[in-house]
């Protein structure tokens, strides 16, 4: 059966955003609860005023992958609307590119996020395809 690349990104709103190093400590004991994460790691970012923290690791599946990588952050805004953002790099095997990334999206909703959700309560979770998300114009 053919490998197709698959991407996805898990968008969400922390349903009670306080303090974001204890939000991205709780986020990445969820992640350690997936198998399949390896080499995970987290980092604290700041940039002109604005300060995130980075959850990093890579996908051990037998499809393939590149890594994950995952932004933790206290405001929602207008350009970044969401406090935790995944980006999940994955190659699915599958009949087609579309059945490939159904796949995919069903196992970031099946076993990703009830991992997250069961260390932090999440709300508005989507689960997208790269050319699904957002993007507003850069002013």
């Amino acid at each position: 059966m053919p490998i197709f690349r698959a991407d996805h990104y898990l968008l969400a709103d922390i349903a009670d955003p306080t303090d974001i190093k204890e939000d991205a400590e709780r986020i990445l004991e969820g992640l350690k609860d997936i198998p399949v994460l390896k080499d995970l790691a987290m980092v604290s970012k700041r940039l002109e005023g604005a300060s995130w923290m980075e959850i990093l690791g890579r996908v051990d599946i037998p499809e393939g992958s590149k890594a994950f990588w995952a932004m933790v952050k206290k405001e929602a805004t207008e350009r970044e609307p969401y406090n935790l953002f995944v980006r999940v790099d994955v190659n699915a095997e599958a009949d087609d590119i579309e059945s490939a990334r159904a796949k995919v999206k069903k196992w970031i909703e099946t076993e990703w996020v009830p991992k997250i959700e069961a260390r932090i309560p999440l709300k508005n979770v989507r689960v997208l395809r790269p050319e699904e998300i957002y993007m507003p114009p850069l002013k």
